[in-house]
Formats: structure tokens, sequence, C-alpha cells
């Protein structure tokens, strides 16, 4: 061995060490910007609609904060497309006292985000939105479809987004399944579809995630500082200022399971990843084969979801 490896081996990791505190002092940095809901309302800049009738999207995001956390696809196609995106708060969390609370945080969010928003049972949310309510309280779990599918017949979406089914929390797998419960039956009643129905992930990895979309470090800054609003949660976990590295880690997952293995990674920074199915009736029906990735400048739009996912025949 040569006499000064181990001084090159200190060398060297010197510099790497001074990248990773440089990396602890920017978490730093962002968990000393005040958190929300902000005490001054603000509202999202306008966007510039193209002519015609704007794309409506739904968020069921199973907590407030959720619909920060993956909003990214929603985000570009509000600022690129002009849709209408609302978040439907499908609870406002299990304790009841801090509901008010919450639904503060949630409002000022979506201000940030630019979404509109509806909570199911105004101003409560729903309780129980779980596998084991589905089966074992039905009639309880029918009422929450019906109230569901009530919205969506309101709201007519053609977009609508929810968490995959095992998303590991048990109210983010609930939601999975109310969702495509309520949109069955609003699809089988009103004859409408098929529709995109895209499955987002947080507490635990899609198994087929299909759609991998870049995100500018501008639309990265507007999902933080959306989930910042949600001042109580955050004080609990920074979701916040940890965002950007799920962000980071998305384009290394993506480039390989929705690129294909042994992929060159893309050279853009941050990306959330999703799996675009299509809600036909009460059925999920599986897109075509293969991933599609896009990144922060492309464009995106739902002519073009449906060009590439849509499976021959539907």
């Amino acid at each position: 061995m040569p006499r000064d490896s181990s001084s090159a081996w200190k060398a060297r990791h010197q510099r790497w060490l001074r990248y990773v505190e440089a990396t602890v002092k920017t978490m730093e940095a962002g968990r000393a910007i005040p958190t929300g809901p902000s005490p001054k309302p603000f509202v999202a800049p306008p966007v510039s609609v193209a002519s015609g009738k704007p794309v409506k999207v739904v968020v069921c995001a199973p907590h407030p904060d959720d619909e920060a956390l993956v909003g990214a696809l929603p985000l570009r196609l509000r600022l690129e497309t002009g849709a209408r995106v609302t978040d439907c708060a499908i609870t406002l969390g299990s304790n009841v006292s801090q509901r008010p609370r919450r639904l503060r945080e949630l409002e000022s969010a979506c201000r940030a985000l630019g979404f509109e928003l509806i909570v199911p049972l105004h101003p409560s949310g729903f309780d129980n939105v779980n596998r084991r309510t589905r089966t074992s309280r039905p009639e309880e779990w029918a009422a929450k479809v019906e109230t569901l599918s009530a919205i969506f017949e309101r709201l007519q979406p053609d977009v609508v987004f929810a968490p995959h089914a095992e998303d590991f929390n048990t109210t983010h797998i609930g939601t999975h399944f109310l969702a495509v419960d309520a949109l069955g039956a609003h699809l089988a009643r009103s004859g409408r579809g098929p529709l995109l129905f895209i499955e987002t992930e947080y507490w635990h990895e899609n198994a087929q995630p299909n759609l991998m979309v870049g995100v500018s470090p501008e639309i990265e800054a507007i999902l933080v500082m959306a989930t910042a609003e949600h001042g109580g949660e955050v004080a609990r976990n920074p979701y916040h200022v940890r965002h950007p590295a799920r962000m980071i880690e998305n384009v290394r997952l993506g480039a390989e399971v929705v690129g294909g293995q042994g992929g060159p990674a893309p050279d853009f920074p941050f990306a959330e990843l999703y799996r675009v199915t299509f809600m036909k009736g009460k059925e999920i029906v599986a897109p075509n084969p293969g991933g599609r990735i896009v990144g922060p400048t492309e464009r995106i739009d739902t002519m073009w979801l449906l060009e590439q996912f849509r499976p021959e025949g539907l």
C-alpha cells in the first residue's frame, strides 16, 4: 500500500464531509423559515388559461398535507394547462380537537398551491376511512361512498388522484378504496368514462409506477412552501425540509423502475412517481405497458397521458 494512501483517504473524506455538512446546514436553514398557516392569507398567482373548457382534476388526499406532498403533477397541470384542481380532503386527521387547526392550515396550503378545496361533511371530514370499516361496517362505508360519489357528480372530474392500495398508512389505503368505490358508483350512474385514475405514493413505494414527472426547483419550492403551511404537522415531523431529498431520491428510483433497469438517470434534480391507470365503470383498467419519463420543461397534459397510457380498445 502506498505510504500516502491514508492521507489521500482523509483528504477525500474531508471533501465529502463538507458536502454532507452543507446538506445538513441547508436543512437547518429550511427549518428556520417560519411555518404556517400564514398570518396574512395569500393567493397563488393566476395562470393563463387556454381557450376552451379547463380540465378538472380532483386529488383525494387522505390527510391535510398530502395534497402538497404528492401534488407535483396536479400542480404542473394547473400551472401549465390551466387545469382546475380541487383537493378533496378525505379526513382532517383522527384527533378531533386538532381538526380546526388542521383545516386552517389546509386552507392556507391550498391557497399557496392555487387548488380549490372541498371537505366532505364540512367541517369535520370523514372518520374511519380504512379497510376494516369497508369490510366490517358496510352501511357506514356505503354512506361515505355515497357522499364522495355525490362530490364527483358535482365536480365531474376528468382526472382523479388517490393513493395506491398498498401505501402503508391505514387511511391512505382506505382512501384508495373509497375513491375507487365512489368513482365507480359515479361512473356507473352517469355513464361517463373511462377516466384517468392516477395512483400516488408516499409511505410505501408503488410496485408498478409508470410515470416519472420531473419537477423544476421553482415548482419544488411551491410544494415545500405549501407543505410548510401545515405548521402543526411539520413541527412534529419536518416533512417540508425533507421533501426535496425525497424528490431527489425519486429521480434515482424512477430512472430504473420507470425508465428500465440499467438506464441512465435523468439530469433533472427532482421528480414525483405515479401510476397512471383508468376507471371504466366500477373497474380499474390496466394501462399500456411501459414507463414514461417527463422532464421539468417538457409539456404534460391530459391528452398526452391518454395517448401514452390508454390501452387499445378502451
